[in-house]
């Protein structure tokens, strides 16, 4: 009677040691599809790799954005400098790119076009633009990805160019 109830046991063990991987293998899948266009690609400790790079390459562009808010509005106590505009952020993940660029409405020397055709040279094809005016200020939000991911864009270039375009 006790093997019976030793094997019965171990069956149970058995049936939710599956129902526990089945859970986890399903929630990798899910964290994989948030952080990686191909998630069948990746083993499970790949995609948590990918995941904690992902949450830190977060986290600083959070910090860089509190700190630059903190700037704009002038709420920053040791700087004793005037906000410098125009203002521009260039972040760049996988065969993603995305410009930030604030400047102000009286000295604004540019056009949304010309930092479109500077991406676009590079080799980007944009998805998305932005542009917001917020008080003084024009804000533009540039989303574009790669023409051929495999082959990328070079990001310190499209910097270098908007930086000329933008001063």
């Amino acid at each position: 009677m006790a093997r019976r109830t030793s094997s019965a046991s171990r069956a149970q063990r058995n049936i939710r040691e599956k129902i526990r991987r089945r859970g986890m293998r399903d929630l990798l899948v899910k964290l994989a599809s948030l952080i990686s266009t191909r998630p069948s690609k990746l083993s499970g400790p790949e995609i948590v790799d990918q995941a904690t790079s992902y949450i830190m390459q977060l986290q600083k562009k959070t910090e860089s954005l509190k700190k630059r808010r903190e700037l704009l509005r002038g709420d920053h106590a040791s700087s004793s400098r005037p906000r410098m505009l125009p203002i521009m952020n260039i972040t760049h993940l996988d065969s993603f790119l995305e410009v930030n660029l604030i400047c102000g409405l009286t000295n604004r020397n540019f056009m949304l076009y010309e930092i479109i055709s500077v991406l676009e040279d590079e080799g980007a094809e944009v998805i998305d633009a932005t542009q917001l005016i917020e008080g003084d200020r024009v804000i533009h939000i540039i989303k574009s990805k790669a023409i051929i991911p495999r082959i990328g864009f070079e990001t310190s270039r499209v910097q270098e160019r908007l930086q000329e375009l933008v001063l």
